[in-house]
């Protein structure tokens, strides 16, 4: 009896101590962040087909669209990609958040981002890194490290768009003035650099540039704005847009102010052949999201070389007579 006892105890003991202490297969199943990690180190370089998302800051602008053609394009030349569009309602942080957090839940592979404030998403990329994803900027960054980042140069976008002006205002025989800049929202960095750009280049000269002003998604406070602002002998508009705004109130109103603009939807290149604006400047944003597709591709078979900071993707300046 004595012999049996010491024996159903010894077992007892025995798992006892296995309950407690764990057999070593438990933590395996149970630690997600170690699985993340092994997505990421291990994700096989022949794998049938790629999750890839493109997230832009809404859904609206023409130049998203053309972002996500060139993406398209990229999927149907290279295949082996299930490739989704997506964005939120109104470019705030919050609903990208929420979009960029859907994409890992999906399973994403990675993701092509044009960040809706430089730190305002950084939370969700950490889950999305870790989740093994990778992150590849088009036309505007966050704070988060990326595999690579495609955008416009845009503080030398600026400055050639203050060139053009220059030559605007000369022409018209203008040699001093005040000049209005407008900028969407305050937490975009690619407008922020752009108008930087502008303002270097009418340093030490006879004008006089306003502080910027922010349009909020409200394209009646500029036309407003400027409505008030008669004596303003310029305007920058810093993206569709703000240009769009600044033409479309020049042409109900007659006004003769010089107005140079940037990108190139139709309303406003229709506004620029009809000699309301004076020029915009031509990014090239289906590059963007071509060049994006490939970089994610190669990078998640292991065979980007490229680097991981800005990759200019150019500007052109358009013209009535170059459209």
């Amino acid at each position: 009896m004595k012999a049996k006892l010491f024996l159903k105890v010894g077992v007892l003991f025995a798992l006892l101590t296995i309950f407690f202490c764990g057999c070593s297969e438990t933590p395996d199943i149970v630690v997600i962040e170690d699985s993340a990690q092994k997505k990421s180190t291990n994700l096989p370089a022949d794998k049938s087909e790629y999750k890839i998302y493109l997230i832009t800051m809404d859904l609206a602008d023409d130049f998203w669209k053309s972002i996500d053609s060139g993406c398209r394009k990229a999927v149907a030349e290279f295949g082996g990609i299930d490739y989704k569009w997506i964005g939120p309602d109104v470019n705030e942080d919050l609903p990208q958040r929420r979009c960029i957090e859907q994409a890992v839940d999906e399973g994403a592979d990675a993701i092509l981002l044009a960040a809706s404030s430089p730190a305002g998403v950084n939370e969700s990329l950490q889950k999305a890194a870790k989740a093994g994803v990778k992150i590849i900027y088009v036309d505007n960054a966050a704070e988060f490290d990326c595999v690579a980042f495609l955008a416009t140069d845009n503080e030398l976008a600026g400055m050639i768009a203050g060139e053009t002006m220059k030559t605007a205002l000369v022409e018209s025989r203008i040699f001093s003035g005040k000049i209005g800049l407008m900028v969407n929202k305050d937490n975009v960095t690619s407008t922020a650099l752009r108008v930087k750009g502008f303002r270097k280049v009418f340093e030490g000269t006879d004008f006089y540039l306003d502080k910027t002003f922010f349009m909020e998604d409200d394209p009646q406070r500029i036309k407003t704005f400027v409505s008030e602002h008669p004596d303003y002998v310029a305007f920058f508009g810093s993206n569709e847009r703000t240009a769009l705004a600044l033409g479309e109130q020049m042409r109900d109103s007659g006004s003769k102010q010089l107005v140079v603009g940037f990108d190139t939807s139709d309303a406003v290149l229709a506004l620029l052949y009809d000699g309301v604006i004076y020029a915009t400047l031509q990014q090239k944003p289906q590059v963007m999201g071509y060049d994006g597709i490939k970089i994610a591709l190669e990078a998640l078979k292991g065979t980007y070389s490229g680097k991981s900071g800005l990759i200019d993707t150019g500007v052109k300046v358009l013209y009535k007579n170059s459209i």
